[in-house]
């Protein structure tokens, strides 16, 4: 595994900066040597490669996507790191990192059709040890300050119907990649032009012959 950029580096490669297909994540997978946790993968909409650390962010990313209402995600996001010292000392909580290279990074900041935004911390699930409990303090002190409403999502509560569905249909989004009748109806469903119980009803080949058929 390579040593990852400093800070400098990162800055000048303008990593954490940009909007849609031109955003750069302040943290990529090449920095973490843990196969089978994190993964790549592509933006249907932007074709944008998206830096998922956990398998959680990884399905959370399907699902918050797949909601047109969400316009942009912009995944690893740097946080101001003069704004999360200041917040740790109003808290009394010991900054995380180990040196001033290091910066805190919310998981997504999802930017909403209406120009809001909401900031999402991604865990396995809910068993947090107080350590946990005092960074998570800070990033949500943080996007409150920016008037930036901030939630926090568990692995545990995904609906894996849900993401199994998403990534069935998303490599149809684009007209181009329909090749049959099967993935004519993924690309339908993938644009929201075909109804489908996308929460409840798998979607595979017996099942878009049933529903062909009805």
């Amino acid at each position: 595994m390579a040593k990852p950029p400093s800070r400098k580096t990162k800055l000048s490669r303008k990593m954490g900066a940009g909007v849609g297909k031109n955003y750069l994540p302040y943290i990529t997978t090449s920095e973490f040597n843990s196969l089978g946790t994190t993964s790549v993968i592509k933006d249907w909409k932007t074709g944008r490669e998206v830096h998922c650390l956990s398998q959680g962010e990884m399905y959370w990313y399907y699902i918050l996507r797949f909601d047109d209402e969400n316009i942009d995600i912009r995944e690893q996001f740097p946080l101001d790191r003069s704004k999360t010292e200041k917040i740790a000392q109003q808290f009394g909580i010991k900054h995380p990192g180990n040196s001033t290279e290091y910066v805190m990074t919310t998981d997504f900041l999802v930017t909403r059709f209406d120009k809001t935004h909401i900031a999402y911390s991604v865990k396995t699930n809910d068993d947090l040890k107080d350590r946990d409990l005092e960074i998570l303090c800070i990033e949500k002190q943080y996007w409150l300050n920016e008037g930036c409403d901030y939630q926090l999502l568990f692995k545990r509560d995904v609906n894996r119907t849900l993401v199994e569905n998403i990534r069935a249909v998303v490599p149809f989004y684009d007209k181009t990649e329909v090749f049959d009748e099967y993935s004519e109806i993924k690309h339908g469903i993938a644009r929201k032009t075909i109804v489908w119980d996308i929460e409840h009803t798998p979607i595979n080949n017996k099942k878009i012959d049933e529903w062909r058929n009805r």
